[in-house]
């Protein structure tokens, strides 16, 4: 395609921008269950429709929007055990854990071949940080149960590691790393090294699931070893795609590591982050989503997911001996397993064929099909698609 000579009217790019994205999945649907993001809450949209110019790559010409971006990341800091935090809203969790892999390189810059510790269930963008940092990832097993060893990730600390990392909120099974243990094997170890939790899915539903009688290991923090956070506003926070946060306990961090950038309009400025431009208008709602909805609103969409998670679970024993659980849910994250003669991969391909989008770990032993139970996902969903994978593993065995 190229671009046109002349415009053309309004109406005719809409339609085919209507065309095109009719060929999209769509949350309403209830079909997407493999997906940490959900259909953003209305008053997220319309805040950041009203602002679209904010930028605050250039954060002297927007003090107001830059204000409410650090009360943004003291909300959540607070939510996670520090109202004394700093950070930036970023362009998602994959920016986040970059930005804190980058501190953690530079804070001990002179070691010749540097260490990341972390779980084999650690994100993909780990591996994107170290391979344009240059570091090496030693990544420590899980057992049975998918549980980090940490008899491992002891002997796996030297005088080499530069971080290690701490999972709030598995992608494949949204489980929870011992962060506490963790912590205390690091200042034992070796004391200097960065510890950095990747909460992008967790840290906006450990909180709730805590107010609401859940016991889970300290992974905030609450763990003084923890230098910094990843959490995710546009998965449970439902705020636009993308924005994630990076959430520091340490100013020093920030002061010491940023780029000075002489030249902005609105004056000489310190950046931080990956990205240079940043949209201002998913600040703003951000901001003003957790100022809407509160504790009480997050909690109340929380235990829907959970509630919804535990219905998902029962429904599924009536696929016993074909299907069984990866491991009981801890959060509103499921893995599924065959335990048939079925491959996994062959109900993938034919769930997919039927309409239903989950998300595929064909590298994990023994692969599973990862289902989150986001606020579009309803009880008639759930029925309807258990009843389909009943029937798709009928036919296959």
């Amino acid at each position: 395609m190229r671009l046109p000579e002349k415009g053309l009217p309004q109406r005719k790019i809409l339609d085919e921008i209507k065309q095109a994205t009719a060929q999209d999945e769509q949350y309403q649907t209830g079909h997407i269950l493999g997906s940490m993001c959900t259909i953003p809450h209305e008053f997220a949209i319309k805040i950041a429709s009203l602002y679209p110019e904010k930028n605050l790559g250039d954060p002297g010409l927007f003090p107001g929007t830059s204000k409410l971006e650090a009360e943004a990341i003291q909300m959540i800091g607070d939510m996670l055990g520090d109202e004394h935090v700093v950070g930036n809203v970023v362009g998602g969790g994959s920016e986040a854990n970059i930005i804190a892999m980058r501190v953690a390189k530079k804070y001990k810059e002179t070691l010749e071949k540097p260490e990341v510790i972390a779980p084999e269930t650690l994100h993909a963008s780990f591996h994107k940080a170290a391979d344009f940092m240059g570091f090496k990832i030693r990544t420590i097993k899980h057992d049975e149960n998918f549980d980090i060893d940490l008899g491992e990730f002891e002997d796996a600390i030297n005088d080499n590691t530069i971080a290690a990392v701490g999972i709030a909120g598995t992608t494949s099974l949204g489980l929870v790393d011992p962060i506490d243990k963790m912590g205390e094997i690091i200042e034992r170890k070796n004391p200097s090294t960065y510890f950095h939790v990747d909460a992008a899915f967790g840290g906006f539903v450990l909180p709730f699931l805590r107010d609401l009688g859940h016991s889970f290991p300290k992974y905030d923090f609450s763990v003084p070893q923890v230098a910094s956070i990843t959490c995710d506003p546009h998965k449970m926070g439902m705020n636009l795609i993308p924005s994630g946060t990076f959430i520091l306990r340490e100013h020093f961090y920030k002061d010491v590591l940023g780029f000075d950038i002489p030249y902005l309009a609105g004056g000489a400025f310190k950046h931080f982050n990956v990205m240079g431009t940043r949209p201002g208008n998913v600040v703003l709602a951000c901001w003003g989503l957790m100022r809407h909805l509160g504790r009480e609103g997050f909690r109340k969409a929380v235990a829907g997911c959970w509630e919804n998670t535990l219905y998902l679970r029962n429904q599924l024993r009536a696929l016993e001996g074909k299907i069984e659980v990866a491991r009981e849910p801890v959060i509103n994250v499921l893995g599924i397993k065959s335990v048939s003669n079925v491959p996994m991969s062959e109900i993938d391909k034919e769930l997919r064929k039927a309409g239903w989008y989950l998300g595929f770990f064909r590298n994990m032993n023994p692969p599973i099909e990862r289902i989150v139970i986001m606020p579009h996902v309803t009880r008639p969903i759930i029925d309807a698609f258990v009843e389909t994978l009943g029937t798709i593993v009928k036919r296959l065995s």
